[in-house]
């Protein structure tokens, strides 16, 4: 415990726990290939974390507009040779940089490794291409050595304007209002933290590793919400577990099925590119993977209790 990498590790732990007293349920601790407690409790940590941000997210099925902001949370201008050109402040505030720190760098020096080798598979494909658009999850580093994942928008010029050569990355969140009363945040804080301590007969039926399986599933399915889902059982051997688990697994960590989460989560990204977007209904049903614009405006009606249409024709008249 005493030795320099266990130090190291054990201030990430502190670090993050730092950023979840104050309200920041964005960062995460990067994982090791070690077996050791300090790994077990960086899980810990880390699921922790995710069950404050999914409660938030309840709330906002609950009473969307009351509970979420939709805002910029990072952005960056990078020039020809994708070194950072511009930041906004969220940037800085997010990652814990000053100026000096980040203009003129490396883009590719915020990110962990894995998103490395995303980055520059990115930078070969964009090359030669007169506008290139894509969305991916990218994982930065921050000034407390924490990991900071985003599903980020990257854009790339070549044509001839003023933006010519430079590319975009920008991230957007939903940033939870004070309307959230803070004892039941402390409640579920305590909840997480102090789950070992509940009786057997309470105790969930999965293990550690379990959760983490499951959970490496429901993020896949968030970003994968365009396509239609691979069967139980294939899911289950895709992230190491079985149908059985996967199940039971989803509707004790998200009180939902499978299908019914895929099904919220197409919905609640919808609701977003409804209320700020000029897209058309029709493709909106597309990037989140209803069949037809009558499908999705059905089952919006049933989630929010009012149609797509009457959502924007109110932010219209507003």
């Amino acid at each position: 415990m005493h030795n320099p990498e266990n130090k190291t590790r054990l201030k990430k732990i502190n670090q993050q726990l730092l950023e979840l007293s104050k309200g920041n349920f964005s960062t995460r601790i990067e994982r090791t290939e070690k077996k050791d407690d300090l790994e077990a409790l960086t899980a810990l940590v880390n699921m922790t974390t995710e069950e404050i941000k999914d409660s938030f997210l309840h709330q906002g099925y609950v009473n969307f507009h009351d509970s979420y902001a939709f805002s910029i949370q990072i952005l960056f201008i990078l020039d020809e040779t994708f070194h950072i050109e511009e930041i906004n402040e969220n940037s800085k505030r997010y990652l814990g940089f000053e100026d000096d720190n980040l203009l003129g760098k490396p883009f590719v020096n915020l990110l962990s490794n894995e998103s490395q080798l995303q980055w520059e598979a990115l930078q070969k494909e964009i090359t030669g291409l007169s506008v290139h658009e894509q969305s991916l999850q990218l994982s930065f580093i921050t000034h407390q050595d924490l990991l900071l994942p985003a599903f980020c928008r990257v854009i790339h010029f070549t044509y001839d304007t003023p933006l010519r050569g430079k590319t975009i990355v920008t991230t957007f969140d939903m940033v939870q209002t004070r309307k959230v009363i803070e004892g039941e945040v402390q409640r579920r804080v305590q909840s997480q933290l102090l789950f070992s301590k509940t009786p057997k007969s309470n105790k969930s039926f999965l293990q550690l590793s379990d959760i983490e399986h499951i959970r490496t599933a429901g993020e896949y399915i968030k970003s994968h919400l365009e396509e239609e889902l691979p069967s139980l059982k294939d899911m289950a051997l895709t992230f190491g577990t079985n149908e059985f688990k996967l199940k039971k697994g989803f509707k004790e960590l998200y009180g939902m099925t499978v299908f019914k989460f895929l099904k919220e989560e197409r919905l609640r990204k919808a609701h977003v590119i409804v209320d700020h977007s000029d897209k058309s209904f029709k493709e909106i049903a597309k990037m989140v993977g209803f069949k037809s614009a009558t499908h999705f405006s059905r089952e919006f009606k049933n989630r929010y209790g009012y149609r797509p249409k009457e959502l924007r024709s109110t932010k219209e008249k507003s």
